[in-house]
C-alpha cells in the first residue's frame, strides 16, 4: 500500500469517527430514550392483563377492547405523572369497583353524577311526568355521553378514560379530581336552591407544562339520544332540534324536517339539544373558541316503535388554552322546561343570552306579537287563573276585544258594498266582457258613495297577525302540557280517541275541539256569505278551508282549537250586536249623501284612473293594427 492509499483511508477513518461523534445522543436523550423503551414495556404488559377481559360494546358501539388501547396509549404516553393512577385500566382496578355514583338536587333537579369520566349521568326534572306518567328523565348514562379532550405534546387526555376522585361532596354540590395537589383538573358542579341551572366549573391547575399551546385548544364533545318525553312522537320529531347562539347574534337553529349538520364560524355561547316541551343546554360564560360542530340524525320509524328514541344529537366544542398555571373555565347547564319566562331568566353567566327565542314564536311581525303582546297577557292570566282552559277563554276575550273596531268597520264596509250590490250588476251587464270599462265605472261609483272597497280588506289583514300568531303559540306553550280541560287530558296534545283506524287526511283519531271548530267555521261562513250578499262560485269557496282545516288541525294541541272555536263563538256574538245596531236605512241615506257632494278624487284613485286609461289607450292601439 502506498503512502497516498494510506493518506487517503485515514481520512476517512477520521471523517467517519467526527461523524459518530457528532451525531452520537446526548446523555439526555440516552434517558428518554431509555424511557420510551421501558414505556413500551410496560404498554404491552398491560394489554397482556386486559387479554382476558370481556370485550362489550358501550352505547355508542365502542368496543372494550379498542378503548381499553387508545386509553394506554393516552396515559403511558403523555407523562400524566399521578393521572396515571387513576387510569381505568385492569392494571390499576383490576377486581376493583371503580365507577360510582354522587347525587345531587334542588327542588326542581336530581343529577347522578359519575365518578367515571366526572360526567353527568341522569338528569330528572322532580316536578314533571312523561305522557305515560313516569318520571321525566331528560339524559340517562345509556343515552348520553359527554367528555373532554385535552391535546397533550405526545397525543390527547380524554376524560372519560379515568376515574376521578370525589373530594368534596354535598347534598347540591360535589368536586371531582383527577391528578394531585401539584398537577390536577376538577370538575365542580353545583345547584342553587331552586332553579334548572347546574352551574359547572372546569379547573386546570399546573397543566400549563403538559398541555399544547392553543393550537386545538381542550375538545368537548357531547351526544345524547333525546328519549320520547310525550303523548305523539311525531310532534317531537317535528319539533326537536339542535339550537345554538354566536356571540353578537341572535339563536338560530338546525332545520328540524331532515338530517342537518353545520360547522359555526365564530365564538359560540350555548348550544341546546331542543325537543318539543324541553332542553338540554350547555352554556360558556367566557363563550366557547371558533369551529364548532353541530348535527343531529333520525331514528329509524321501527326502532322508535320499540325503544322511544326521538333523534341522535352531537355537539362538538372547543375551549381556549394558553398554557396558563392556573385557569378557570365557567359552565353551566339548563335542564328544564321550554317555558318563555324561565329561560329568559336563567341565570347562565351570559348577558342577555336569549335562551328563550328557542321557542318558536314565528318570524316578523308574529313574533312580535307573541313575545310582546300575547306572552305577557297569557302569564299574568296564569297568576290569577288556575284553568287553562279560562285563560285562554278570556286571552280570546280580550283580543277580540280590542280587534272590535276593525271588526266594526269591516261590516260596515260589506254592509255598503252589499247596498250599493244592484248598481254593480248592472254595470257588469252593461259591459259584458269588458273588464276595463267595467272597473273603471265601478270605481267611478264607488267614489261617488263614498266607499271604499279595500275599506273591507284592511281590517281583515289587519287582524291576521293575530291570527298567525295563534297558530304559533298554543302548539308551542309549555304552560298547556299535561292541563286538562272539560273533555281534554292534555292542551298541548289532540283531544279525543283514537279510532283503530286510519282515514286519509283526517288521521287515526277524532279531536272534538277541532270537529266544533269546523262546525262554527262553516256557520260564521254562511253567516258572513248572507251579509256581504256573495253569489256564484265565491259563495262556496269560503266553504273549503273549513274542511282542510279538519284534517291539517287534528292532531294540533287541543288548546289551539279551543281558542279558534272560542273566537268564532265571540265573532258571532259581535256581529249579532253590530248588526242589531247599525240601520241599513241610515246607511242609504249616507251613500245618498255623500253622491250629492263633490267628488274629490285621492292620489291613489287618480293613480288607479291614470293607469286604466293607459292601457285602454296600448289595447286600442293594438286593435288598429
Amino acid at each position: 500500500m502506498d503512502r497516498n492509499s494510506i493518506i487517503g483511508f485515514s481520512l476517512i477513518f477520521l471523517i467517519l469517527m467526527g461523524y459518530a461523534w457528532y451525531t452520537s445522543p446526548t446523555d439526555a436523550e440516552l434517558a428518554a430514550k431509555r424511557s420510551k423503551d421501558s414505556i413500551e414495556l410496560v404498554k404491552q404488559e398491560l394489554l397482556k392483563k386486559t387479554d382476558g377481559v370481556a370485550v362489550k360494546q358501550d352505547s355508542l358501539g365502542n368496543s372494550t377492547a379498542a378503548a381499553k388501547t387508545a386509553m394506554v396509549d393516552s396515559v403511558l404516553l403523555n407523562g400524566l405523572g399521578s393521572m396515571a393512577k387513576q387510569a381505568n385500566t385492569a392494571a390499576n382496578f383490576e377486581g376493583k369497583e371503580v365507577e360510582k355514583v354522587v347525587k345531587i338536587a334542588n327542588k326542581e333537579v336530581s343529577l347522578e353524577i359519575l365518578t367515571k369520566g366526572a360526567s353527568i349521568g341522569k338528569v330528572t326534572l322532580n316536578n314533571y311526568k312523561r305522557s305515560d306518567s313516569s318520571a321525566l328523565v331528560l339524559l340517562d348514562e345509556a343515552h348520553s355521553q359527554w367528555f373532554f379532550e385535552i391535546f397533550t405534546a405526545n397525543g390527547a387526555l380524554k376524560s372519560s378514560d379515568f376515574i376521578w376522585n370525589v373530594v368534596e361532596a354535598n347534598a347540591n354540590s360535589v368536586r371531582l379530581r383527577l391528578g394531585d395537589t401539584s398537577r390536577y383538573i376538577d370538575l365542580f358542579y353545583s345547584l342553587n336552591p331552586e332553579g334548572f341551572v347546574v352551574n359547572k366549573q372546569m379547573i386546570l391547575h399546573g397543566m400549563d407544562q403538559l398541555v399544547k399551546t392553543r393550537n386545538t385548544g381542550i375538545r368537548l364533545e357531547w351526544n345524547a339520544t333525546l328519549q320520547k318525553q310525550e303523548k305523539d312522537i311525531k310532534w317531537e320529531n317535528q319539533n326537536s332540534t339542535i339550537a345554538y347562539k354566536l356571540e353578537k347574534a341572535n339563536p338560530d337553529k338546525l332545520s328540524e324536517a331532515s338530517e342537518s349538520q353545520e360547522e359555526l364560524k365564530g365564538p359560540l355561547q350555548w348550544v341546546a339539544f331542543k325537543q318539543q316541551y324541553f332542553s338540554c343546554v350547555l352554556a360558556s360564560a367566557t363563550g366557547f373558541s371558533t369551529d364548532a360542530k353541530l348535527s343531529w340524525k333520525a331514528i329509524p320509524e321501527d326502532k322508535q316503535l320499540k325503544t322511544n328514541e326521538v333523534k341522535d344529537m352531537h355537539a362538538e366544542m372547543y375551549l381556549d388554552f394558553e398554557s396558563e398555571k392556573h385557569k378557570v373555565y365557567n359552565l353551566s347547564y339548563y335542564f328544564g322546561p321550554n317555558q318563555y319566562y324561565t329561560m329568559q331568566e336563567a341565570q347562565l353567566g351570559i348577558e342577555n343570552h336569549q335562551l328563550q327565542r328557542v321557542i318558536p314564536m314565528g318570524w316578523g311581525i308574529f313574533g312580535w306579537v307573541n313575545r310582546y303582546v300575547v306572552v305577557p297577557v297569557f302569564h299574568m292570566l296564569e297568576g290569577v287563573i288556575g284553568s287553562m282552559g279560562i285563560i285562554i277563554l278570556l286571552l280570546t276575550v280580550i283580543i277580540k276585544t280590542v280587534l272590535l273596531p276593525l271588526v266594526y268597520k269591516s261590516y260596515i264596509s260589506t254592509a255598503k258594498m252589499r247596498i250599493l250590490k244592484p248598481e254593480l250588476d248592472v254595470i257588469k251587464e252593461k259591459h259584458g266582457s269588458d273588464l276595463q270599462k267595467m272597473q273603471s265605472e265601478n270605481m267611478e261609483l264607488y267614489r261617488k258613495a263614498g266607499v271604499s272597497p279595500l275599506s273591507g280588506c284592511v281590517p281583515m289583514l289587519l287582524q291576521l297577525p293575530i291570527l298567525f300568531a295563534m297558530f304559533q303559540f298554543f302548539p308551542n306553550a309549555f304552560e298547556l302540557r299535561q292541563k286538562t280541560f272539560l273533555w281534554a287530558h292534555d292542551l298541548s296534545q289532540f283531544d279525543g280517541p283514537y279510532l283503530g283506524f286510519t282515514i286519509p287526511f283526517y288521521g287515526d283519531h277524532v279531536s272534538f275541539f277541532t270537529l266544533l271548530m269546523t262546525i262554527s267555521t262553516l256557520i260564521y261562513t254562511h253567516l258572513n256569505n248572507q251579509i256581504s250578499g256573495v253569489t256564484g262560485q265565491m259563495k262556496y269557496i269560503g266553504y273549503i278551508m273549513p274542511i282542510i282545516f279538519l284534517g291539517v288541525l287534528n292532531s294540533y294541541a287541543s288548546g289551539l282549537t279551543w281558542y279558534y272555536f272560542v273566537s268564532n263563538m265571540i265573532t258571532f256574538t259581535q256581529q249579532w250586536v253590530i248588526r242589531r245596531t247599525v240601520d241599513d236605512q241610515k246607511l242609504h241615506a249616507q251613500i245618498a249623501e255623500n253622491r250629492k257632494k263633490p267628488v274629490t278624487k285621492s292620489k291613489f284613485q287618480q293613480r288607479m284612473e291614470e293607469a286604466m286609461k293607459a292601457s285602454q289607450q296600448k289595447q286600442a292601439a293594438a286593435k288598429r293594427k
